[in-house]
């Protein structure tokens, strides 16, 4: 519900003390829970036996305070509702629609020291699967405990609920979400469903099982001061879908749930389907390493054109899925993630029995698959969110690496020390980059695609982002060249009100969209603004002829130039001078090393030598016009 920024939000009002009281007499009906049971509540009076007693009017205290403000709001998708917030401007309780009487707590409420949960508690697998946290339905594999029925509650159809997940690695659990059960029978219909597929040898689930009305690190978590949640052990659930076992042997429990297909991804997103990746030296299950190939899988395909292919099965999965498998794979168990220790075994099999689900179309010839297409319509490749792969992972840990390296071989040493003047060697590359970030009018088609707009992308990034969103919103037309312009993409190139069925070459998209974005380059990790201006030498001739190089733009490339000018007046056996650079404004600081004679290669050598890149290095053009 709030996965992106409020479209609107009133200023907040504060609550007179009548309604506050009338709000608080509503929640307190609506929630008989916060209460204990058969005790009769009155104000002043405690409503909770032994040393932790509390009185109903201290409790109102908690869950809306003095001084509680209200304030109307707009989600992203138009839905008005209304927040409840403390003082300090954290939303306590919200409604949804005009005049709703339904008060849902938030988890700014939930993380108050409550005696007892407003709401009946959920366990959610840890790690929580990333489309959760950008507002993806819930899915009944995703809750923990399913063949353990005394630990659930025995929640039905449009109840609400709160989800906690162990986020410690412990038996305590903390809250992370509240949403609302939407499943036919509720929490007991959806087991009894998947208990009898999965008996009856059936491998697909059925859909959504919660929707999500706000989740940790969402928007609406973002409007407070974002507390740290605090630990406890998992509650018995007051209405549970069981009786607790009597011993460790216990009644007969409902079957443990089987690893998912591809099938069941296509609903849950992603991995949802399993235990949570454990960090402990036990190795992944086959089961496991099946739902991580296929959410894999979608994540190359969403990224991949249709043009791409036919190709061979092998090197689809090597040069494709491997690499797309999931970020959060801790780093020692990412080799465990290959075909040959999943349920399928061999490549072949795996590429066949998604060939039967329909997503790829694969031909078998002489005992060697070949992909020949895939369904860009599936709804498991529609409903994937996507995620931080390996690759990526591995490219960024790469690059700062490098950085690193290049800043600590840039400007150290000089003279017959330095690799440049010695001869032995070049220093590392200096790694200069053009990065662009979301800016300007196209803001609201970057949000809506995903992309953060305070983070730096690569170039190549710009096209991956767009063509995503093409696909996932259905816009390519069957030449592959024009694209469907709907409302989003059409503000972002300028179409303020595309018209149905209004289309635009997609490499004319692509260029507005890289002159709509903020360019900046990063040189050797440190951003620049502005267009990069490479490292100069001009010779200019002096009095007859006498022949002097200047070099300028050193510091662009944090060059030290007193230690470049004296590394050139022992390499060049002359004399080289610093002084500012004429023209330019001097708060800048800027300056050039003066070196007699002309020594354009000397200095092209000492520059590589710093790693300069020799891009970057350019020799001016009256030196051009000299040599002709």
């Amino acid at each position: 519900m709030f996965k992106r920024p409020l479209a609107h939000q009133s200023n907040s009002t504060p609550l007179r003390s009548s309604a506050r009281r009338q709000l608080l007499s509503s929640i307190f009906t609506q929630y008989p829970s916060l209460l204990p049971p058969k005790i009769e509540s009155r104000l002043d009076t405690t409503i909770e036996e032994g040393p932790g007693g509390i009185s109903e009017k201290e409790l109102g205290r908690i869950i809306l305070p003095e001084g509680a403000k209200s304030a109307g709001f707009e989600t992203s998708v138009g839905v008005e509702g209304t927040f409840w917030s403390n003082p300090d401007g954290d939303p306590l309780w919200m409604t949804f629609g005009r005049n709703s009487k339904e008060y849902i707590p938030t988890l700014y409420l939930l993380s108050l020291p409550i005696p007892h949960p407003p709401l009946p508690i959920i366990q959610l697998h840890h790690p929580l699967p990333p489309p959760l946290l950008t507002g993806a339905p819930l899915f009944i594999p995703a809750v923990r405990n399913l063949s353990k029925p005394h630990l659930l509650p025995d929640v039905v159809q449009n109840d609400l609920v709160a989800f906690v997940a162990s986020t410690t690695g412990t038996d305590e659990v903390s809250y992370v979400g509240v949403g609302r059960v939407v499943a036919e029978g509720g929490m007991r219909g959806a087991l009894q469903r998947r208990v009898e597929n999965l008996r009856g040898g059936g491998e697909r689930e059925e859909g959504r099982f919660c929707d999500i009305l706000c989740i940790i690190e969402d928007h609406l978590w973002e409007l407070g001061s974002k507390p740290a949640l605090p630990a406890c052990p998992l509650p018995i659930p007051t209405k549970a879908l069981a009786a607790p076992p009597q011993s460790e042997a216990g009644p007969s429990r409902p079957p443990s749930p089987s690893p998912l297909k591809l099938n069941d991804l296509s609903i849950s997103d992603d991995i949802q389907a399993t235990e949570p990746i454990r960090s402990s030296s036990a190795s992944l299950s086959s089961s496991e390493i099946s739902t991580l190939l296929s959410i894999s899988l979608l994540q190359a395909l969403r990224n991949l054109q249709p043009s791409a292919f036919p190709m061979p099965a092998s090197l689809f999965y090597s040069t494709h899925v491997l690499p797309s498998r999931p970020a959060y794979i801790p780093k020692e168990k990412r080799d465990e993630v290959v075909i040959g220790k999943s349920d399928w075994k061999k490549l072949t099999k795996w590429m066949r029995e998604v060939g039967k689900e329909g997503l790829l179309k694969v031909k078998e010839t002489k005992g060697e698959a070949v992909v020949q297409s895939f369904d860009t319509q599936h709804p498991s490749l529609q409903s994937h969110v996507e995620f931080t792969t390996v690759a990526e992972d591995e490219a960024k840990a790469a690059k700062k690496a490098a950085r690193e390296a290049a800043s600590t071989n840039d400007g150290e040493g000089s003279g017959p020390s330095h690799p440049s003047a010695s001869g032995n060697g070049k220093a590392n590359k200096i790694a200069v980059e053009e990065l662009w970030k979301a800016s300007g009018g196209a803001l609201t088609f970057w949000e809506a695609c995903g992309v953060d707009r305070s983070a730096l992308y690569q170039p190549s990034e710009l096209k991956t982002i767009l063509d995503t969103y093409i696909t996932s919103h259905s816009l390519l037309q069957s030449d592959h060249r024009t694209v469907l312009l709907d409302d989003e993409m059409g503000r972002a190139v300028g179409v303020k009100k595309p018209q149905p069925g209004e289309k635009m070459n997609r490499e004319e998209i692509l260029k507005k969209l890289r002159n709509s974005v903020s360019w900046v380059i990063s040189v050797g990790g440190t951003v620049k603004k502005g267009p990069l201006q490479p490292i100069t030498m001009t010779v200019k001739t002096r009095q007859g002829r006498k022949t002097i190089t200047h070099v300028t733009g050193l510091e662009t490339f944090s060059v030290d130039v007193d230690s470049f000018a004296d590394e050139m007046r022992k390499l060049c056996a002359g004399s080289a001078s610093v002084q500012p650079l004429q023209g330019a404004s001097p708060k800048l600081g800027l300056q050039e090393v003066l070196i007699q004679g002309s020594q354009v290669k000397s200095v092209t050598e000492a520059l590589l030598g710093r790693g300069i890149p020799k891009r970057w290095i350019k020799e001016g053009e009256d030196s051009k016009k000299g040599k002709r």
